[in-house]
């Protein structure tokens, strides 16, 4: 009985996790599609010391190359990340992370796609700099 109870909380957990999850990805993935599919090379972005906004100093992410209208998770692993859009010829530049003191900053761009009922995370292009 106590095997029963312990799976069932779980399920009362997992599900509505489970549908917060889809919401996002389903409303998402309605202005995404696989990157491989609408581009043939990769794009290239750098990541330099960006402006000072709110008092807090900022990183500078550009990037050039991508496929144009394109939502992207902008994305310093395991750190921050933010969604961003590319522009109408596939570009884009952005000042939303935060420099956190010395070190490396690596920057990815991330897409995300179903394939075989599993959301699946690809990177577009990356990029890195010691600041």
């Amino acid at each position: 009985m106590f095997t029963f109870l312990t799976r069932l909380s779980r399920l009362a957990i997992g599900i509505p996790v489970a549908l917060v999850v889809i919401t996002v990805l389903g409303y998402t993935s309605l202005t995404m599609l696989p990157t491989a599919s609408k581009h043939k090379d990769p794009g290239s972005c750098t990541v330099t010391m960006g402006s000072v906004i709110n008092g807090q100093q900022r990183l500078l992410v550009t990037a050039s190359g991508l496929p144009d209208n394109t939502q992207y998770l902008e994305a310093q692993p395991g750190v921050q990340s933010v969604w961003i859009t590319t522009s109408s010829v596939g570009s884009s530049t952005d000042q939303s992370l935060r420099y956190k003191g010395p070190g490396k900053y690596t920057i990815d761009f991330d897409y995300y796609y179903w394939h075989i009922n599993q959301v699946v995370q690809g990177t577009v292009t990356s990029c890195s700099a010691s600041l």
